[in-house]
Parts: C-alpha cells; structure tokens; sequence
C-alpha cells in the first residue's frame, strides 16, 4: 500500500568533517553547512531536488549569525526559501526534524532541510595563532523564525560552586546511580569505562569521527598525561568532545514531493514516532537525584508502543558521558551487551555542539538504508538530563499510529536558599580537577525536608574521600556553601 502523499519522508542526508584545521583556508560554519547541504541534495539521486527546497532550518550553535538559513541557502543556490533557527539543546535535531515533518504533513511545507554545523577546532586554533576568521556578511534585514524554547542551565550561585556543569553534574549523575545500585566505586568506572569501549570500537569505522583510535577499556578508565581526569571518575575519554570541525545535513519531504521530483525509493526514510519529555533543568529539584523521572516515562511509553527494545534493531544513545546511557538503558530495559551507537558518541565521534544528534541521524538513516525494513532509535539530550527526543524510523512507510503528547516532568521540592546552613546528606559527589590535579570536591547536599543546594571543598582530606569511599548517603555540614565532613 503506497503511503498518504502528505507522509513526511527523509531523502537525502550529508555530513562534513574536516580533521585538521586549515589556517590558510579556516573552516566557518556557514561553508561547513553548506558542504553538508549540497552533500545531502546530492544523496537524494535526483538534480531537480533544489529548486524545490521551501525551508532551510538551522540548529542553533555557538556562531552569531542572525538568518545563518539564509546564508546556507545563498551559498547553494537553493532561491527564495523560508529559513528558522532554533534554540540550544542536545534534544533540538530529533525534536526538530519531528516539527518539520508536523508542517509537511499539514502541507505548509513541501521540502526542508535541516542543517547544523560548528568549527570549534578551527576557531580555537586559529584565536591559539592570533589570527581571525572572516565573517560572512548579512543583509540589515536579516530575519528568521525562531522555534524552541531557550535552555535553562542554572543560576550563577549554583555554577559558582561548580553545579550546573554538564561535567560535573553527569558525573553527579553517575556516583547517584552508582551507590543506589550498590557498586564500588571500581566497579562504577569500569562500568562507565566498558560502556565507553563499545562506542569506541564504533567510532574506529566511522570515516567522519574524531577519535578512530578504538581505545581499550584501561585506556579510558586510566588517567594519564594525555588522557587527565576531569570530573571524578571522569576522565578526559569519558567527556564529550566538542572541539571539532563538523556539519550535517537532512532534507525531508512529502512523499508526492519526493515522487515528483524522482528521488529512488532505496534513498527514503520515513519517521515513524517521535517522543518528547522534560526533567526539571537543575538537578536539585528531583525526587531523586540518580534519576530523571521524565526520561523514564519516555521509555516506558516507547515500549508500549513498539513492544520492547527487541524490536528496534538498530540504536544511537545520545553518549555525552556514561551516567546518561547508563540511566536510558535502566529505564528502556536495553541490554548494555548490544551496539548502543552508530556513529561513536560524543566523545569519539566528535560533537559539534547542538547538532550531536543531527549526526546521529545522518548516520541512522545511511545504516537503514543498508539494512533495508528495520527500526532504529536516535536519542536526543539537552542540558543537565533535562530535554529528552526520541526518534525511530524505518525504509518501511509508516502505519497509522496516535501522537504521542510530550511527557512533563516538574520539580518534587524546592531548591534550599543557597545560603543555607545547617547539617546535610550527601546525594552527589564529584572532584573537579584541572591539569595540576585535583581542585575542588563539589557535592548535591541534601537538607532533612528534601531542599537541596550545591557546596564545595577544597579541604584535601574531603576531596581524598570522594574519590576513595563511598561517601553518597553521607551526613556533612555545610556553612556558606563550604562542606565540611
């Protein structure tokens, strides 16, 4: 049965890496986009796919462009089109192609591209070489739709005491979950490091990664001169790595689109679901703090409707650090045996800022197209465990199936006054270290009627604890913002 013209279909996708910055030509992300752009129009198998863009949708990143849409699309010649830019967010590629694919069902757009990109690596060489990179001109009236909500990653107060980190606070995250499974604290790096091998080898055979290295499970859990550690028991392998040159590009339409203009049937791609859910943005506000209740729901409601994990052949968790693919495999009840990528995660792949997940489906759509009739997930994730997108697609046309309303997740207390005093539990732990060691020991303290706040220590003999027992579900003091055990 030929699917309904109006079904959104993906039709070409594209991506650009550039391994070592150039300072004789730097890397910007606007020609960084607009490669992947014409590498994705190219995929489609059909010339007459550009003339027919309607919309060109940027993922917002760290360049200061007004219309960056605009720029893409003067660069590749696409003519008068519609441009947006979204707000930040891991979850924003998945939640946003999901938006696209809303407005082509409803007709009100008929070819989009969404395309994102960054040119970390060669912005940071260049300011290292004194030099500074062209800026692509605007016109004055520049002007885009703008969609997504802004990202809310904590107050001042909390940041200065080395919260609302996203190292810190996903390594908070992992020694949460590592003492309410009751692991030492060895057996919570090697299960951090042993996830992170996996992805590793993945990385080793992506021809666009950062790191193809394939590092071994003692060369990411140990620390070493070029391998430092970060935020305890993080070390620098168990970190997204955003110091990359990276785009990508998706073009989706409708499927009489996609048949006008001849594209292959072997080249489609159709979005089946799109799940949503929210956790409040700080951790401090959760019933529990090793937990994101929202992204438990997502997961639940995603086996409902598609009958387990078994289901889903083909997997890419959103791998920024361990603690977050740790919590999504507990609650969707995926075995940590199976491949959880299909590019190498964040840290080995490379993550160019936002976009992170917009490779992710570039590289899902390219593995089902060789694995013709089966499923895959691409998990996006924005701020502290806070936005959660989960996608699935398939070669197969989609079969009627209800929306499903985005999950909402509030806070369960109130945040202590920061300038509270007073005897605590500790819920959370991390060392914070630069590349002269050890730092500063940071900590999610827990009051007696569940107000929580953010304290630190550079007391060496509480720093020495968090590191070598385990201290989470231990009582403190804390007098202005300083721990003391």
């Amino acid at each position: 049965m030929s699917p309904d013209p109006r079904t959104p279909v993906i039709i070409g996708v594209g991506q650009i890496s550039v391994a070592t910055p150039d300072l004789s030509a730097p890397a910007d992300p606007v020609s960084l986009m607009a490669g992947a752009t014409r590498a994705a129009l190219s995929d489609t198998a059909t010339s007459r796919l550009a003339a027919a863009v309607d919309l060109v949708g940027v993922v917002g990143g760290a360049f200061s462009y007004t219309d960056p849409g605009a720029l893409v699309a003067h660069e590749c010649h696409l003519g008068e089109v519609s441009t947006i830019l979204t707000s930040w967010g891991g979850n924003t590629p998945v939640a946003f192609l999901g938006e696209l694919a809303v407005r082509i069902r409803a007709g009100t757009t008929n070819v989009a591209l969404m395309v994102g990109g960054e040119n970390n690596a060669t912005r940071r060489a260049v300011r290292a070489a004194g030099g500074s990179i062209p800026r692509w001109a605007e016109p004055d009236d520049a002007a885009t739709e703008h969609w997504g909500a802004q990202l809310e990653m904590g107050s001042k107060i909390d940041a200065a005491r080395g919260g609302e980190h996203p190292r810190n606070n996903y390594a908070i995250l992992d020694s949460a979950i590592r003492a309410s499974r009751g692991e030492t604290l060895d057996e919570a790096r090697n299960r951090a490091a042993q996830l992170w091998a996996g992805f590793a080898a993945v990385a080793a055979d992506n021809p666009h990664a950062a790191d193809r290295s394939g590092s071994t499970v003692s060369e990411i859990r140990e620390p070493t001169p070029s391998n430092r550690m970060v935020s305890w028991p993080y070390t620098k392998a168990m970190c997204a790595n955003n110091q990359v040159d990276q785009a990508g590009a998706i073009v989706i339409a409708s499927t009489d689109a996609a048949d006008r203009a001849g594209v292959p049937l072997d080249r489609r791609v159709y979005p089946h679901d799109l799940v949503l859910a929210t956790d409040t943005d700080s951790l401090l506000p959760r019933a529990r703090l090793g937990q994101a209740p929202g992204l438990a729901e997502a997961g639940a409601r995603i086996n409902r409707r598609w009958g387990g994990m078994d289901e889903i052949a083909h997997l890419d968790l959103y791998g920024c650090f361990p603690s977050i693919v740790s919590h999504t495999c507990e609650v969707f009840d995926i075995s940590t045996d199976r491949q959880l990528t299909v590019t190498g995660g964040l840290g080995f792949m490379g993550a160019p800022l936002n976009f992170a997940a917009g490779q992710s489906l570039v590289a899902m759509v390219q593995t089902l197209r060789s694995d013709s009739g089966s499923f895959g997930m691409v998990q996006g994730n924005g701020g502290h465990a806070a936005k959660h997108a989960f996608g699935i697609y398939s070669t197969k046309p989609p079969e009627p199936k209800p929306p499903s309303p985005p999950i909402v997740h509030g806070p369960a207390t109130a945040p202590a006054d920061p300038d509270r005093d007073g005897e605590v539990i500790l819920d959370g732990v991390t060392v914070e270290y630069s590349h002269d060691g050890a730092e500063r020991a940071v900590a999610v303290c827990r009051y007696d009627d569940g107000a929580r706040l953010w304290a630190t220590s550079t007391v060496p003999s509480v720093m020495a604890a968090f590191v070598s027992e385990e201290c989470v579900g231990q009582r403190g003091e804390v007098s202005e913002g300083q721990l003391r055990l």
